[in-house]
């Protein structure tokens, strides 16, 4: 890992813990020296990527606004797959998000809510290892070679195999399906958003109770594969 790869290391951990931490916990989450962690968030600092809390712990800087602002505004991934995934949740009546992979986790870039009162608890930036569950599993399964043994490098042998497990049989149907690997009583679906030269952009996902999915998981995950189809010829 070069000095860049762990200073965004660094960047992305933040992120994805969601609360302020220690050079400590930085250095032993991302593998680096403590010394060397401390160098590198003084430069995140110095371009406000990194901001310093009182007691010594690190956050996500004001610079992430508009990294933000920029990503909503202007990506094309986005724009097309709102009012796709609308229409996915009114058709359905359940939760759909649009994910990406990011290394080695999945992350929900954009969640539209079940209307019913009972609906899964998930939002938009919430991060999953790529390990389990229908959103990892068909973002694994469609990413490339090279991408999946990033994704799974810091993973356990056991880890790794349980992960590439079923991989082809998911792309055979073209919708990946899972039932509580997360989440205790939630089943979901996802299938692949791909360009034009077939290579992976995104995946769809439906979320919904296992109970009421349980009769209707067919369809559901049809539509999921509809939805993710229409979207990516909408990208081309």
């Amino acid at each position: 890992m070069g000095p860049s790869d762990r200073m965004l290391a660094l960047l992305c951990c933040l992120a994805n813990q969601g609360e302020a931490m220690t050079v400590k916990s930085l250095a032993e989450l991302t593998a680096q020296p403590v010394s060397t962690a401390y160098r590198h968030l003084r430069q995140l600092l110095a371009w406000g990527l990194v901001s310093e809390r009182e007691g010594g712990t690190y956050a996500p800087g004001p610079q992430a606004v508009r990294l933000h602002q920029g990503f909503e505004r202007r990506n094309e991934l986005l724009r097309w797959a709102r009012p796709v995934l609308t229409e996915l949740t009114e058709t359905t009546q359940e939760s759909s998000a649009l994910l990406v992979a990011v290394r080695d986790h999945a992350l929900c870039v954009e969640m539209i809510d079940s209307p019913q009162p009972l609906r899964c608890c998930y939002h938009r930036g919430q991060v999953q290892p790529l390990l389990k569950g229908a959103s990892a599993r068909a973002l694994l399964a469609w990413m490339s070679e090279e991408e999946r043994q990033m994704a799974l490098m810091l993973r356990s042998e056991a880890e790794r195999q349980e992960a590439l497990s079923g991989l082809e049989a998911i792309r055979q149907q073209g919708v990946a399906i899972s039932l509580g690997e997360i989440d205790q009583g939630v089943w979901g679906a996802s299938a692949p958003v791909l360009s034009g030269r077939g290579r992976l952009k995104a995946v769809i996902s439906v979320m919904a109770p296992s109970a009421r999915a349980r009769h209707r998981a067919e369809a559901l995950g049809a539509a999921t594969r509809l939805s993710a189809q229409r979207l990516g010829e909408l990208l081309q």
